[in-house]
């Protein structure tokens, strides 16, 4: 019994990563009942600080949401060792540990400045490896075509939900939700059509191959913008609402802007 125990995590946790063949169903349910549980002890943890998770509390969120898509494609280039704390899940466990401890502590010390103590202390490992990552930079036009995309598909959405009074974006958090997963659609979009990368989860992968490449990001903002057409309707708790939010801008962000720093840096 221990050793199919061992031989199921093995096959299904440690294998891939070590191959390299990218996420199975088995991790994404597994890592999304890990965040749910974090998400939901984090939650309740600021409420007990009277935190409120608003769009000053999105600052130093988006600032270690970079910080760890930046290290991991600085994993990638070589010049951060691999190991299980500095690729995913590792390093999200890593670092949003530390955005956790230290929205706590500066919560409890600096009350309502907490997000301009947290912000500069996730600034300053961002900075550190920001200027390490110019150093590498091969394919800088992979900024533009992505921020192209980005920027069509943004100001599109917004043109139709402001003509057709769908009232989806009701605060910036909402832009920046759209916007965090815009880039990972755009930069898997740009990193699989241009410069012959592959999609490692399995649902985008099979979309791509399935409808093609660039059929991916309608596909993906139509199931952002009723996610947020739900949340806005049916969650009445700030709080609750904004965090789920947060959430989902992170889990687009965070893989969004580390392939596309891989494919500037061209690893």
């Amino acid at each position: 019994m221990i050793q199919e125990i061992k031989d199921f995590i093995y096959k299904y946790y440690i294998e891939p990563a070590e191959k390299g063949t990218g996420y199975n169903l088995i991790q994404e349910i597994t890592y999304g009942v890990i965040l749910a549980l974090s998400l939901y002890l984090f939650y309740k943890a600021l409420r007990k600080l009277n935190i409120n998770i608003d769009e000053k509390f999105a600052i130093p969120g988006v600032i270690f949401t970079v910080l760890i898509a930046l290290m991991r494609a600085l994993v990638d280039c070589g010049y951060i060792e691999r190991s299980f704390l500095t690729i995913t899940p590792g390093i999200v466990f890593l670092i949003g540990g530390f955005f956790i401890i230290t929205i706590l502590i500066t919560g409890v010390i600096f009350k309502e400045d907490y997000y301009k103590v947290s912000a500069i202390i996730g600034l300053i490992p961002l900075f550190y490896f920001l200027f390490i990552f110019l150093q590498h930079i091969v394919h800088l036009e992979a900024i533009l075509y992505v921020g192209v995309l980005v920027g069509v598909f943004y100001y599109l959405v917004k043109f139709l939900d402001k003509k057709l009074r769908l009232n989806i974006f009701q605060s910036k958090i909402d832009d920046y939700v759209v916007i965090g997963q815009l880039i990972d659609a755009s930069a898997t979009t740009i990193g699989v059509g241009i410069y012959g990368y592959w999609e490692q989860h399995p649902i985008p992968r099979f979309l791509m191959e399935t409808f093609g490449v660039y059929a991916f990001i309608p596909f993906k903002l139509l199931v952002i913008l009723l996610a947020l057409y739900i949340l806005n309707r049916e969650v009445e708790d700030e709080n609750i609402k904004n965090i789920i939010k947060l959430c989902i801008m992170a889990l687009g962000l965070a893989p969004g802007l580390r392939d596309l720093f891989r494919t500037v840096m061209g690893v």
